[in-house]
C-alpha cells in the first residue's frame, strides 16, 4: 500500500492511495498516515483518493476502521472517493459504506466537507 500527498490546503489534506490496500506487506505498527502528515493529521480533513486501488483485504478493511475512529476521536474527517468497483463492492459487503465517508469523486468529497463543516 502506497499513499502520497497530491496537495493541501489549510486544514484539507489530498491524498492519493495507490496499490492494492493490504497491510500485510508494511509494519502492523506504522502507521502511514501519521508518517505523511504527523500526528495532527488525523485532526484534519483527509480526501483520500482511491482511484488506482482495485483491491482490499481485511488488513485493509481494519485498516481503513482504525482510521476512521481515529479521525472521530481527533474531531477530524476522512472522506474516501472515486473508489473502484471492487473496492466499493468489497465495502457495501461488508456494509462499511454505512460507517465510512465515501464520495463519488473529489468534487463529492469537497462538497460533503463543506457541508459538514458550515
Amino acid at each position: 500500500m502506497d499513499i502520497k500527498v497530491v496537495g493541501e490546503e489549510g486544514d484539507v489534506v489530498r491524498l492519493k492511495l495507490q496499490d492494492r490496500i493490504v497491510r500485510g506487506t508494511t509494519d502492523p505498527t506504522s502507521d502511514p498516515l501519521v508518517r505523511l502528515g504527523g500526528r495532527d493529521i488525523y485532526s484534519k480533513i483527509v480526501l483520500l483518493d482511491m482511484s488506482e486501488s482495485d483491491f482490499i483485504d481485511s488488513s485493509g478493511l481494519s485498516w481503513l476502521l482504525v482510521a476512521h475512529k481515529r479521525f472521530c476521536e481527533s474531531k477530524g474527517q476522512l472522506v474516501l472517493h472515486s473508489l473502484t468497483p471492487n473496492v466499493l463492492g468489497t465495502l457495501k459487503m461488508m456494509r462499511l459504506d454505512l460507517v465510512l465517508n465515501l464520495a463519488e469523486d473529489e468534487v463529492q468529497a469537497l462538497q460533503q466537507v463543506r457541508r459538514q463543516h458550515v
